[in-house]
């Protein structure tokens, strides 16, 4: 069984776009409800395979959007296609998302890149674009206890 792993750098970009689609539907929910719910999420979005994801049609979101082994947010559901649309636009561009990032975050630092976070991804404000850079394991400077215990590895 596969648990939602969040707090540390991701192996590969399918890795990104997973972390992106927990911060999103952790958004007005607590962790226990997404987590509980994350091998479904990682069988209905492909294991997060960037370009697979991308390739997802209106079809695939009304399918996933009645799906009780995810969370039925078809606003969610059709955002996290978006954003796999934008990442695997990125990687084309840059080699991989990973690498955009982490030069984006080198040349503009935390605040910048949350905001070009926002700019980009659906349902990511800057503020919850910086709560994703920290579950990616990026040094995001201070954070909350309540942050770390959402967004953070998991206490086992």
């Amino acid at each position: 069984m596969s648990s939602l792993n969040l707090g540390q750098r991701p192996a590969d970009d399918a890795g990104y776009l997973e972390a992106m689609t927990a911060v999103v539907f952790m958004g007005g929910l607590n962790r226990q409800v997404v987590a509980s719910k994350w091998e479904g999420f990682l069988t209905a979005f492909e294991g997060f395979d960037v370009a697979q994801v991308a390739d997802f049609t209106d079809v695939d979101v009304e399918r996933l959007s009645e799906d009780p082994s995810i969370v039925r947010y078809k606003a969610k559901i059709q955002a996290t296609v978006e954003n796999a649309r934008q990442m695997h636009q990125l990687a084309q561009e840059h080699g991989s998302f990973s690498t955009w990032l982490g030069n984006l975050l080198e040349e503009k630092g935390v605040d910048e890149t949350a905001s070009e976070l926002d700019a980009r991804f659906k349902y990511m404000s800057k503020e919850s674009s910086r709560r994703y850079l920290y579950a990616v394991g990026k040094e995001i400077g201070e954070v909350s206890d309540k942050v770390r215990r959402k967004y953070g590895p998991s206490e086992v």
